[in-house]
């Protein structure tokens, strides 16, 4: 996983610096790549076309009701992740974004059925425990920076809302309430926790079902 998301992140680098000229030759570079980590790998890769490349990203507004993470104005750039263990009749739907300035924020699908309809509605939870019905959904947030690394506050009740997954365009919303590490058992501690992000032409992996099943 580490080693195909280096070899996406190095193309697509090499992709924002095309120019229009450019885009039949490294569109067919791009297939070439697709073909060649899902031989070595069986992931299933889709990467832009070069001249989707540049819409790769979007933005997030995470924060909670004394502290704003993220405020939706920093472009990030996005990975959508989807994962079915084959002995396993749910799978995972994942959205990672990161900023140049050593923001990520990610949020999860776990335990979602392939048959799901938009919008689509996770449960945050203590653990992430799975209640036997619901999707489970979790976020994470962190800031590297030279002064070390920041992470937020967590959801422990609350929904993630998945309202647009298609190849060009995925959004959600995200309402809950939660705290620190240390508060997980002090729901009289918890905080609001609200936010929201959207991505376009996110590059696209597939483990263990053919994406086409889950874009909407």
């Amino acid at each position: 996983m580490k080693k195909v998301s280096l070899i996406i992140a190095g193309f697509a680098l090499i992709f924002s610096a095309c120019d229009t000229a450019k885009e039949a030759k490294q569109d067919a570079l791009t297939n070439m790549m697709e073909k060649a980590i899902e031989s070595k790998t069986g992931t299933q890769i889709d990467l832009p076309d070069a001249a989707d490349m540049a819409e790769n990203g979007g933005s997030i507004s995470y924060k909670s009701t004394d502290k704003v993470y993220l405020k939706g104005d920093e472009k990030m750039q996005a990975t959508l992740t989807f994962n079915k263990d084959k002995n396993q009749e749910k799978m995972m739907i994942a959205l990672q974004m990161v900023g140049e300035n050593g923001k990520s924020f990610m949020v999860t699908f776990n335990q979602v059925p392939e048959n799901f309809s938009l919008p689509l509605k996770g449960k945050f939870a203590v653990s992430n425990a799975y209640d036997g019905v619901n999707p489970t959904a979790s976020v994470m947030f962190l800031n590297i920076s030279k002064n070390g690394m920041e992470a937020s506050v967590i959801p422990y009740e609350g929904e993630l809302i998945l309202t647009k997954l298609s190849k060009d365009k995925v959004e959600f919303e995200i309402n809950g309430k939660g705290g620190d590490v240390t508060d997980v058992e002090s729901p009289s501690n918890w905080k609001s926790i609200s936010g929201g992000g959207k991505a376009t032409n996110p590059i696209i992996m597939s483990y263990g079902i053919d994406k086409n099943k889950v874009l909407k």
